[in-house]
C-alpha cells in the first residue's frame, strides 16, 4: 500500500504553541514528539527547551534562492504548501528553515552571493504566498561557501535534513540524491558508506542504486589515463591528475586493450557506436582501432586523400576531431603536417591548443604531444593552462620538441569568439593592437628558438591581414597589414628559416553572391588565403 502524505498540528499545551508537520507515519511522529527524537519543533524564542545549534535569524522572504539541484526532492507539493498557509492563518509557529550563504553561485563570478535554501522550502513558499515579509532561519555555516565547491555538500545537508523530519524523503528521492551525487563526483571522494549515513540508507542500497556510474566513471577514468599516456605523459604526472597511485596508473597502461573494437564493427556499429558504448572520447577510440597501422593505412582509414603538392584544400574540419572553437583548423591540415615533418614517436609541442585538434591528431597517428592553453578544461585533460604574460615570458615544458604546431588566433579574427574562451587578465591577442601582435610573434619565435633542438621544426599556421573591407585593393595601404610577409620577416629576424610553404586555403564558399557582387562593383579584392609556414632552427 503506498504510503500518503498528511499534515498534521500539535500544540505544546492548551493555549500554548502550535507545530505544523508533515507524516506518512502519525503514530510513530506522535512517539518522536514525545521521546524528543525530532529536532527543532519551534523557534527558539518560543521554547527555550528546543536544542537549535546555530542562533535564529529572521531574513527577508524575497532575499531566499530555492537551489534544484540542493533540493533532495523530485519537486515541491502544494498540497502541503496550502496546510502551511492556513496554519499560518491561525497563528502556528513554525520551526526554523536551514539556509546557507554562498557565492561564486550561477555566472561563476566570486562576486555573486545568494542565500540558499537547504530545508524549510514549502514552508518558505507558504510564506511568499501569504505575503509575510521574513521568516525565522538558521544558518547551517557561519561562513559563505564556494557554491561550486560545495555542491555535494550541500546537497547532502539539505537531503540528511529531510530524511529526520517534515515529509520525509521517499526511496526514489534518496535515489536521485545518491546518483545526482556520484554523477558529480567522479573521483569517488563522497563513499558509498558516507552516502549511505547521510540517507539513512544500507550502503548496499547505496551500490545498487549508483553502480552503473561508478562502472562509467572507472571507463572513463582508464580512458583518461590511457590518452595521457599515449601524449607522453609520465605516471607520475598521470597520477597527479586523475588522484590515483602510480601503481593503479602502470595497471592500467598495461592493461590497455580496455575494448574489442573489431567485434563491433563485424557487427555493422560505426565508431560514434563504440566510442559511446565504452565511454570514451571518439579520437581514443580511433586511436585504439588504428594502432600499429603505418601513416598512409590512417589516412585511408579516416578517408582523408593524402596531398602530394603544396597547396592543401580542407573545405570543412572533421567533425570527429577537435571540439568546436573559435578558428577550428582541419584534423587533416595538422596530419599532414604530421605526415612530412615528423615520424611516430617524435614530440609536438601545440603552444594555444584551443579545441584539442593536434592532440586528437598526435593521438591518431601516435605521436606524442604537449598542450597549453589560456584555460584548462575538464573535457581535455592533456591541455594544461599556461598564463602567456608579455611582461615575463616562460616557457611551459623542460623537454626540448620534435615540432613546434603554432596555430595562434588570428589578427582581429573571430575577437569576440576568443573573448568568451578568455577572461580580462588574460585577453587573446587576436585583440592586441597592430604593433604588439607583431611584438608578441618575436618575443615568441625568440624564446621558441631558445628551447628548441637543432633538428626542431616549426609549423606556423597564419593569414594575411588587410584592410581590405570597403577599400578598393589600389587604395589599400600596406603599413595598416599584416601578411604572410611579415611573418616571414620575423622568423627569420628570430632564428628560423623558412623552408616549405603550403597554401591551405579556406572555402570561398563561405561568401554570399550578394557580397562577391558588391566586391567586385568596388573591385575589393577579399582574402581567402592562409599559409602553413615551415622553419627550420639557425644557429644566431
Amino acid at each position: 500500500m503506498n504510503k500518503q502524505p498528511a499534515v498534521y498540528i500539535l500544540a505544546s499545551k492548551r493555549n500554548g504553541t502550535l507545530y505544523v508537520g508533515v507524516t506518512s507515519n502519525l503514530v510513530k511522529r506522535i512517539w518522536e514528539h514525545k521521546n524528543n527524537r525530532v529536532e527543532g519543533l519551534v523557534v527558539q524564542s518560543v521554547n527555550s527547551k528546543l536544542n537549535i545549534k546555530n542562533s535564529t535569524l529572521l531574513f527577508p522572504v524575497s532575499n531566499l534562492t530555492w537551489d534544484q539541484f540542493i533540493y533532495p526532492r523530485g519537486g515541491k507539493s502544494q498540497q502541503t504548501i496550502n496546510a502551511y498557509i492556513e496554519a499560518l492563518a491561525i497563528g502556528a509557529q513554525f520551526p526554523p528553515i536551514k539556509i546557507q550563504r554562498v557565492f561564486n553561485y550561477a555566472d561563476g563570478n566570486e562576486t555573486t552571493e545568494v542565500t540558499v535554501i537547504l530545508d524549510g522550502i514549502h514552508r518558505w513558499f507558504a510564506f511568499k504566498e501569504s505575503g509575510i515579509k521574513k521568516i525565522a532561519a538558521v544558518e547551517w555555516k557561519d561562513n559563505p561557501l564556494d557554491y561550486e565547491e560545495n555542491k555535494v555538500a550541500l546537497l547532502l545537508e539539505s537531503a540528511q535534513c529531510n530524511t529526520s523530519h517534515g515529509d520525509r524523503l521517499s526511496s526514489s528521492d534518496k535515489k536521485r540524491v545518491a546518483r545526482d551525487i556520484a554523477s558529480t563526483d567522479p573521483e569517488c571522494k563522497c563513499t558509498e558508506d558516507a552516502l549511505a549515513e547521510k540517507l539513512g540508507v544500507s550502503q548496499q542500497t547505496v551500490n545498487a542504486w549508483i553502480t552503473d556510474i561508478r562502472a562509467r566513471q572507472k571507463t572513463n577514468r582508464n580512458s583518461i589515463i590511457i590518452r595521457l599516456s599515449r601524449l607522453g605523459w609520465t605516471q607520475e604526472k598521470i597520477s597527479e591528475k586523475v588522484e590515483l597511485s602510480q601503481n593503479r596508473i602502470s595497471e592500467i597502461i598495461g592493461n590497455t586493450n580496455i575494448c574489442n573494437i573489431d567485434n563491433l564493427l563485424t557487427q555493422g556499429r560505426d565508431m560514434e557506436y563504440i566510442a559511446g558504448h565504452y565511454h570514451m572520447d571518439l579520437a581514443l577510440a580511433w586511436a585504439l582501432r588504428l594502432e600499429g597501422k603505418t601513416d598512409q593505412e590512417k589516412f585511408k582509414e579516416l578517408g582523408w586523400g593524402l596531398r602530394t603538392w603544396d597547396q592543401w584544400n580542407f573545405n570543412e574540419c572533421d567533425e570527429r576531431f577537435g571540439d568546436d572553437w573559435p578558428g577550428r583548423i582541419p584534423a587533416q591540415l595538422v596530419a599532414h603536417t604530421l605526415f612530412y615533418f615528423t615520424k611516430p614517436g617524435d614530440l609536438v609541442l601545440d603552444p594555444m591548443a584551443g579545441g584539442g585538434v593536434v592532440t586528437d591528431v598526435c593521438l591518431l597517428f601516435e605521436r606524442k604531444c604537449q598542450a597549453f592553453d589560456l584555460v584548462s578544461r575538464d573535457k581535455r585533460p592533456e591541455i594544461e593552462r599556461h598564463h602567456r604574460d608579455p611582461r615575463k615570458w616562460t616557457w611551459p615544458v623542460t623537454k626540448k620538441p620534435d615540432m613546434i604546431f603554432f596555430d595562434p588566433p588570428y589578427y582581429t579574427k573571430k575577437e569576440k569568439e576568443y573573448e568568451e574562451k578568455t577572461n580580462k587578465g588574460t585577453p587573446s591577442i587576436s585583440s592586441y593592437t597592430k604593433e604588439g601582435y607583431e611584438r608578441f610573434f618575436k618575443d615568441f619565435f625568440l624564446l621558441a628558438h631558445k628551447n628548441a633542438k637543432p633538428t626542431t621544426s616549426l609549423a606556423f599556421l597564419n593569414a594575411d591581414w588587410r584592410n581590405f573591407e570597403s577599400t578598393p585593393a589600389s587604395k589599400e595601404k600596406p603599413d595598416k597589414s599584416i601578411t604572410i610577409f611579415d611573418y616571414h620577416r620575423l622568423l627569420s629576424k628570430t632564428g628560423w628559416k623558412t623552408t616549405h610553404r603550403i597554401e591551405c586555403p579556406l572555402s570561398s564558399e563561405r561568401l554570399t553572391g550578394n557580397q562577391v557582387q558588391r566586391m567586385q562593383d568596388k573591385r575589393i579584392l577579399g582574402t581567402v588565403g592562409r599559409t602553413l609556414l615551415i622553419a627550420k632552427k639557425e644557429l644566431l
